[in-house]
């Protein structure tokens, strides 16, 4: 019910407004982005591909894809002829595209080939791959269509979380930073380089979808699945998903570190422990963290772009926009506030970070510079991250590091550009990235961009 007051609330307060740009006169029908190579992930995790990063990239290519493609039908079917400039036509063209991007975004997603279940799932396997844990995506055409992720035992999660529940926390909450992530990407995607079509609407549902879930966690229907799942799952623990519920079982275990996996119940008529726990299962202190979680979820919907407003344009040199966000963490959450900013030939971007556990708060701040021309055909992305983040949820302890990101990007043809990245990071967590220890890596890839 709430989706659909979202969606009818945003088509009757927006729609028939001009989308507004963000200062770019170039306008982009289509930008695909294709790592090619990402080292060490492609050499290290098991299976080698995708990366965490590619897993993002490769599914907003296809969301690309897919939204072009509407964005064509739309024009096609409602802007030819002599009425193309019809201010009716117009305004049914932009209700047509709204509605099947929706439906893309929505039913689309749920497709077993590089879509947002699939790119979920594959968050979740990159963060145990790095711990060098095996795994098999559920949403995927040549496995199954279940959104899962299987092929993990009971004592091989049993041991991960003795001896490093830091990632088991992470591996459980990185499936809901993918459609944070990919929020992210885009609203600063279209900020810096205009689209002809909003992803509006992608962006209102992955801001949906995070939230949904936890008003699913901290619901009775969550001790419901934990009953009624069971007898329409395979009785070896091995193909059964990791998880169970993403959000109750990293709330359970953070706030029961030292309880060992297998003090689960048992899994009825079959081996091993029902992974699946409901939210009466859990302390009330956690219940109540729990609903607190799913409230701040919803600064995910504090957006413009949400509301078809890409970039708010102050002048002919000036634009911005801005967004907050919501993740959760292995050590509890992060909430950011991100500021966009071009100014004349500049991208720069600006954000802050609330860095919360139980106990207090850790802070952090991080700078970018993007689409900086060195030469005619020569451009570069230059990013900064500082942090001071708690060490774990129980602990007063902090972290202190950040990050530093250069991208060259060099022009191949009028729309194939080729790329090289290198990130290095320190001890901590930072959005998209699967490594909580130190790591440096690098990333190869094309860009394709359609005016």
């Amino acid at each position: 019910m709430m989706k659909v007051k979202l969606c009818l609330l945003s088509l009757l307060l927006i729609l028939h407004v001009a989308l507004s740009g963000a200062n770019d006169t170039l306008v982009y029908r289509l930008r695909l982005n294709v790592p090619v190579a990402d080292f060490p992930q492609n050499v290290t995790l098991p299976g080698h591909v995708p990366s965490m990063n590619q897993a993002l990239e490769w599914s907003n290519d296809f969301y690309e894809l897919g939204f072009w493609g509407i964005d064509a039908l739309g024009n096609k079917l409602f802007n030819s002829g002599d009425r193309s400039g019809s201010k009716w036509r117009t305004f049914s063209g932009n209700v047509f595209k709204y509605v099947l991007s929706l439906g893309f975004s929505r039913f689309g997603s749920e497709l077993p080939i590089p879509l947002g279940v699939w790119g979920h799932e594959e968050f979740h396997r990159s963060v145990l791959g790095v711990r060098d844990i095996s795994s098999i995506n559920g949403n995927w055409l040549f496995n199954r269509w279940d959104g899962t992720v299987y092929g993990i035992s009971d004592l091989t999660l049993g041991n991960f979380k003795t001896t490093d529940i830091s990632h088991l926390l992470y591996s459980y909450v990185a499936g809901v930073q993918y459609e944070i992530l990919m929020n992210e990407k885009n609203t600063l995607g279209d900020f810096y380089k205009q689209r002809s079509m909003t992803k509006a609407a992608l962006i209102l549902y992955n801001a949906y979808y995070v939230f949904d879930y936890f008003k699913f966690s901290t619901s009775s229907l969550s001790d419901s699945v934990k009953i009624d799942a069971p007898p329409n799952e395979n009785k070896d623990p091995v193909y059964r998903d990791f998880a169970g519920a993403d959000l109750t079982a990293w709330v359970y275990d953070m706030y029961n570190p030292d309880q060992p996996y297998t003090s689960r119940d048992n899994f009825p008529d079959g081996e091993g422990v029902n992974r699946r726990i409901g939210f009466s299962e859990l302390s009330e202190e956690a219940q109540d963290y729990l609903v607190k979680q799913k409230k701040l979820s919803l600064l995910n919907f504090v957006n413009p772009a949400i509301f078809f407003i890409d970039g708010i344009k102050i002048n002919d040199a000036l634009a911005f926009n801005f967004f907050t966000q919501y993740a959760p963490t292995h050590f509890g959450n992060d909430i950011a506030f991100y500021l966009p900013i071009r100014y004349r030939k500049y991208d720069m971007l600006f954000n802050a970070h609330r860095y919360g556990n139980r106990s207090g708060n850790g802070y952090g701040i991080g700078l970018g510079l993007y689409n900086f021309e060195l030469s005619g055909k020569l451009q570069t992305d230059f990013t900064v991250n500082f942090w001071n983040q708690p060490e774990s949820f129980f602990e007063s302890g902090k972290i202190s590091g950040g990050l530093l990101g250069l991208t060259t990007k060099y022009a191949l043809t009028r729309t194939i550009s080729g790329y090289v990245s290198v990130t290095g990071k320190s001890r901590g967590w930072l959005l998209g990235n699967p490594y909580l220890k130190s790591n440096i890596s690098m990333q190869m890839g094309l860009c394709y961009e359609l005016p």
